[in-house]
């Protein structure tokens, strides 16, 4: 017996919000909402609804002596709810909109009545606590990398969530600054102009203008690499 078979495979994963939608009253529990970039939601403010964003992305982290400590990003299909693991982080978690998001505000209740109903294997929910348990877990490996070894592993994560351009070049979100990086890794700026000073020297990136770009991408992983980085683990 496989030992992934007593859970939902990623690739099978049924849509929320189409059974959501089938419902006839899920006008009536649920509207639609713009969230500036730069604002913040806490449990405070979203305990008793769950946001699926349609559009934008979604920064995930805690906050330590005011300081956002960055965990993981969320993207479009992906939902904000904080109470399930509220109580395992080490301070408060929040999100935060790294640009413009738009998404679904919908009512808790109506959703557990809802999945109690059209999925009472609770496929959906727990697809969505592994999905963010392997992002905890991929947080956790960056944690203990060196810091410049942090800054490469971040910037992994952006070209996988950035637009391959060709075999060996990825245009990186359009949101990417050496600001984001640092709060990413974690680290100083100057770590992380450093880094970037390298890698522009070194004709691998791209980042007078916006959207920065890897022009060399087989460079870049040969770096990953030498760093001795993790390249599997970077979403």
């Amino acid at each position: 017996m496989s030992a992934n078979s007593f859970f939902p495979s990623f690739s099978n994963k049924v849509d929320l919000m189409k059974l959501l939608k089938e419902h006839p009253g899920f006008y009536y529990s649920s509207h639609e909402q713009r969230i500036k970039k730069g604002e913040v939601f806490t449990h405070k403010n979203i305990s008793d609804y769950l946001f699926r964003i349609e559009s934008g992305v979604v920064e995930f982290g805690y906050l330590k002596d005011r300081e956002f400590i960055f965990q993981f990003f969320l993207r479009p299909g992906d939902i904000l709810a904080l109470p399930e693991y509220a109580e395992d982080l080490p301070a408060e978690g929040c999100y935060v909109a790294v640009n413009e998001v738009t998404g679904w505000v919908i009512d808790m209740a109506f959703v557990q009545e809802v999945l109690l109903d059209k999925d009472p294997k609770n496929q959906i929910m727990m697809t969505h606590f592994l999905q963010t348990r392997r992002k905890f877990f991929r947080a956790s490996i960056r944690a203990n990398l060196e810091p410049k070894q942090r800054v490469y592993f971040c910037l992994m994560t952006l070209i996988e969530m950035g637009f391959r351009n060709s075999k060996n070049s990825v245009e990186l979100p359009d949101f990417v600054t050496h600001d984001v990086l640092a709060t990413m890794a974690n680290v100083s700026k100057s770590l992380v102009l450093s880094v970037v000073r390298f890698l522009r020297d070194s004709e691998i990136l791209a980042s007078n203008k916006k959207p920065w770009v890897i022009l060399d991408l087989n460079k870049f992983m040969y770096i990953m690499v030498e760093e001795r980085i993790p390249t599997n683990s970077a979403i």
